[in-house]
């Protein structure tokens, strides 16, 4: 249970971080003021906290972000996202940092189940239909809107469970 309230926590950070860079990046007397706020919303739990939170603290972009997790858990996670030009290049393959995000707390949540009888059986299972409820939202908006099967949209939403059935073929 603490693993997952430590990546639950670690995951609000990277994000927090992530939409500062989105919405608030480099604007001059107004980035102070909102990097101060930034800093009040970055979480004091989890594996980033003592060792990385000045890094964390310093970011500014993308490559600034993979550096600061260099030698972490999410380090593998965010090398998936890719940068600027990187994504300018292959539009249809991006990968964005929440998208991420959701595939390894998805992959997580169902590990969950391992351990035995605990709390977090029950936090995993609260957050894999949380998942489940954002697939079936995100498909019935699809529906509705009327996209082409052929768009990288339908294969957006993550499977909770999936990666079961790819640990029993590589054995």
């Amino acid at each position: 249970m603490c693993d997952l309230l430590r990546f639950e926590a670690d995951c609000q950070t990277l994000q927090v971080i992530a939409n500062w860079m989105t919405f608030a990046g480099g604007q001059g007397q107004q980035s102070v003021n909102r990097e101060m706020e930034r800093k009040k919303y970055m979480s004091k739990v989890g594996y980033l906290y003592p060792d990385r939170d000045e890094k964390l603290r310093n970011v500014t972009d993308l490559r600034s972000l993979q550096q600061a997790v260099e030698a972490t858990p999410y380090e593998k996670i965010l090398a998936a996202v890719q940068t600027d030009e990187a994504r300018n290049e292959a539009e249809s393959a991006e990968t964005t940092i929440d998208d991420a995000m959701l595939f390894e707390a998805s992959r997580r949540y169902s590990m969950g189940f391992e351990g035995g009888f605990h709390i977090g059986c029950f936090f995993s299972y609260l957050k894999l239909k949380e998942q489940e409820i954002r697939n079936v939202e995100w498909l019935a908006q699809l529906v509705q809107m009327q996209v082409s099967k052929n768009m990288p949209g339908w294969n957006k939403f993550i499977v909770p469970f999936q990666y079961h059935l790819n640990d029993a073929v590589n054995k």
